[in-house]
């Protein structure tokens, strides 16, 4: 199923609600079958809609279609000295949609929070096939309940996000990333970098900010190597986005006070946000923190099941987008 329109897709969804068809929605497909395992019939292939991508450059609002590659979106976002506060697993291979559908987010969330906090205003489709819009783009939206919140990170169970606004920021005037051994957590945030980010026992610092201030930081950190500006973006780009972390079929999601974060599995790959309290490990086993199965072969275990079945009944009763991902 491969809907050329917003109506269409909206036709296709209460269609499916009529014939008790169970829909996958899919952009790029990176996170797809991540998440408890979807029940569906059909595949919503989403890549057919119209592509409509703009910034305000005053206000500093991003306008893009939900299933426009973020790889794309912060290219043109650079070409005016703006960027997407955003850097979570599988960047170049996700959409915006699927970056704010499922809230991954990366260690910038330490300075610039989620893409659910950065998200001003979403349109979607609702699985009754109802065209709804949440939010506004502005900065301070306070009108009524706040749920384009409650569909950032809802993983397509509630409705089918086409369109989102999304805060965008300046980009800075130096970026370094430091490479260096993993520290204790203390002498890491006294660094006061932007965002950190452990992988296979190797600390990556990032410091943004005016030249003489990121040397200052550079220097009480004594690092091993330096990377600046494009060498830099590209060298943390790598490390985030963790391809072949993500490429393995088990792979969990620890998620911990930072200070109480487990120390990685001897031996295992991994990706952790020290400043955070995450660390997402392949193939081992996790002691000392929540943990989650990103491919699990049931749903997970949480809290508030029955508010999360009353919401799916409003906003999805015929049980048509993604079933059997949450309750």
């Amino acid at each position: 199923m491969r809907p050329r329109s917003v109506e269409e897709l909206a036709a296709a969804v209460a269609d499916a609600g009529r014939r008790g068809a169970r829909l996958l929605p899919v952009c790029m497909g990176s996170k797809a079958f991540m998440g408890p395992p979807v029940e569906y019939d059909e595949l919503l292939e989403l890549t057919s809609l119209p592509r409509e991508l703009e910034v305000d450059d005053e206000e500093f609002v991003l306008r893009a279609s939900a299933c426009t590659p973020a790889a794309e979106v912060q290219e043109y976002l650079t070409k005016r000295d703006k960027r997407l506060a955003l850097d979570p697993p599988l960047f170049e291979k996700s959409s915006v949609g699927g970056i704010v559908s499922t809230n991954f987010y990366g260690p910038l969330a330490y300075r610039y929070m989620t893409p659910r906090d950065q998200l001003l205003s979403v349109r979607a489709v609702t699985g009754e096939g109802k065209t709804v819009k949440f939010g506004a783009p502005v900065m301070k939206d306070v009108a009524g309940y706040n749920l384009k919140r409650v569909l950032a990170g809802s993983w397509g169970t509630l409705a089918v996000i086409t369109e989102v606004y999304m805060r965008v920021y300046a980009l800075p005037d130096t970026v370094a990333v430091a490479v260096t051994t993993p520290r204790p957590l203390g002498e890491v945030r006294r660094l006061l970098p932007t965002a950190a980010a452990e992988r296979n026992g190797v600390l990556y610092l990032r410091f943004e900010g005016v030249k003489s201030e990121v040397e200052y930081r550079l220097g009480k950190t004594k690092p091993a190597e330096v990377y600046y500006g494009a060498e830099a973006e590209r060298m943390w780009r790598s490390v985030t986005s963790a391809e072949d972390l993500f490429s393995h079929e088990v792979v969990l999601k620890a998620v911990a006070p930072p200070a109480q974060l487990p120390p990685p599995p001897r031996g295992a790959q991994y990706l952790r946000y020290p400043l955070l309290g995450v660390m997402f490990v392949a193939g081992a086993s996790v002691e000392g923190a929540a943990v989650y199965q990103l491919k699990p072969p049931a749903k997970w275990a949480l809290e508030n099941t029955d508010l999360m079945a009353r919401l799916k009944k409003i906003f999805d009763p015929r049980n048509v987008l993604s079933p059997g991902r949450f309750p």
